[in-house]
């Protein structure tokens, strides 16, 4: 569980120390700062470096706290006490906002991912599905990944709460590709917490409306606040204010991602709704993405590194709210989140465009099979008591039920899969013999 953060040694330093530390020349004294900055460490991580001789922790982050200070950026975001949240560009938030650009929006066309076009349907639709059920599962989503996808794919209703939550962030998601070209606007973000939070809400009538009350407190360990929102009177107010600057084209530029992330922290600090405000959040940030041409988002679940690193997602909160309205923390995490989760993309492409090159080669001589069929094929080998429908096969590539049903078929007329009817539909699964059929070891 989530703990509050030791509070950091306050005031400005000591100027016998500052000049001290200003005038030794010693290198290692640099190297402290710029170890502390490299990943933009907090009072109770940076007290356990190693201190340069004759150089206390506490006089040592009084300085850092100096040089963090200068050339600082602000933004729109003021805390309970009116102070406003600001952030560093570091040259680690320069180095990675680079690398996201060069990797997620820097490319000519999906193909040169390696994404082949045949397959780029297939890919986006898993994608959609591992953000949908990770953004859900930080949010308690009890339920496997394994049981989600088969209710995604099967097309069945939702059984529980948990697979209600899943299905309404993959239907969101999926609706706000088509709303790249639609403004920022206070009805927009209450559509999205409609749609995220239909029918898993204890109280209905807190779905799609702001909260009018200020009964809510995030809570941690044992019951301790962690995060007391503003006042319900100032949410109206604060969210109009957050879609111009998310609609916001002229004055200095601000880099996309940077701005993303101040979103998505502007409403996960404001918590405008009686629940789902992080899903909310991470939505907005989704959207805005894509609205700037970063079309590799579309290809990424960031909720999933997050649902793996979800102290440290906390933490930056906390951080960012507990050490004088510094931004910095989360944007650091936001960057480190988007490059671990473009980095476990091409992971998984290389992964599954080397396991296609194999059943490519055990099928060329099959002029039958087209790559939609493959896929089926090789998924049937990755779990051979696997259920298929013509139904899921239908959603995991986005094709026409005809199309879907010619496909099952096929597979079924040429020996691959055997078919059973339940009820009144059709289920396919791989024949015993499918890897001596195929010829895969």
């Amino acid at each position: 569980m989530t703990r509050p953060p030791e509070p950091a040694p306050a005031g400005p330093p000591d100027p016998e120390a500052l000049a001290a530390v200003l005038t030794r020349g010693d290198p290692s004294v640099a190297a402290l700062f710029e170890k502390a900055n490299s990943r933009y460490l907090y009072w109770d991580d940076f007290k356990h470096l190693p201190m340069p001789e004759g150089l206390r922790p506490e006089d040592a982050w009084r300085v850092l706290k100096v040089l963090r200070g200068l050339d600082r950026k602000s933004t729109p975001i003021k805390d309970k006490a009116g102070t406003r949240f600001t952030y560093a560009l570091s040259a680690d938030v320069l180095r990675g906002l680079h690398w996201i650009d060069m990797e997620a929006g820097g490319r000519l066309a999906r193909d040169a991912l390696g994404i082949p076009a045949d397959d780029q349907g297939r890919y986006l639709v898993s994608s959609l599905m591992e953000e949908a059920i990770a953004s859900s599962q930080i949010e308690g989503a009890s339920t496997t990944r394994r049981v989600a996808k088969d209710m995604l794919r099967t097309g069945r209703a939702p059984e529980t709460k948990p697979e209600r939550m899943i299905l309404n962030n993959y239907r969101t998601i999926t609706a706000l590709r088509e709303a790249k070209d639609e403004p920022f606007t206070p009805q927009m973000i209450l559509r999205i917490q409609e749609s995220l939070t239909d029918g898993t809400l204890e109280h209905p009538e807190d779905v799609g409306r702001f909260r009018t009350s200020d009964d809510i407190i995030v809570e941690g360990e044992r019951g301790v606040a962690l995060h007391v929102p503003p006042p319900a009177s100032s949410i109206p107010g604060e969210i109009k204010r957050l879609c111009a600057f998310a609609n916001r084209t002229d004055g200095a530029f601000e880099h996309p991602v940077v701005r993303a992330s101040i979103l998505h922290f502007w409403l996960g600090y404001l918590h405008p709704f009686a629940d789902g405000n992080g899903r909310t959040a991470r939505a907005v940030f989704y959207l805005y993405m894509l609205k700037h041409g970063y079309w590799l988002f579309e290809y990424l679940s960031i909720s999933r590194v997050i649902l793996g690193r979800r102290a440290q997602y906390e933490r930056a909160y906390l951080h960012a709210e507990h050490d004088a309205a510094d931004l910095t923390y989360f944007l650091m995490f936001k960057i480190t989140a988007v490059e671990r989760a473009i980095a476990d993309l091409t992971e998984y492409l290389g992964k599954k465009m080397d396991e296609d090159r194999v059943l490519i080669a055990r099928l060329r001589d099959d002029r039958s099979l087209n790559h939609r069929q493959r896929a089926l094929l090789s998924r049937a080998l990755e779990d051979p008591l696997h259920s298929f429908t013509i139904e899921s096969h239908r959603r995991s590539h986005g094709v026409s039920y005809p199309t879907a049903r010619a496909d099952m078929l096929g597979l079924a007329e040429l020996g691959y899969v055997t078919m059973v009817k339940r009820g009144r539909a059709f289920t396919f699964r791989a024949t015993d013999d499918l890897r001596k059929m195929l010829g895969v070891p």
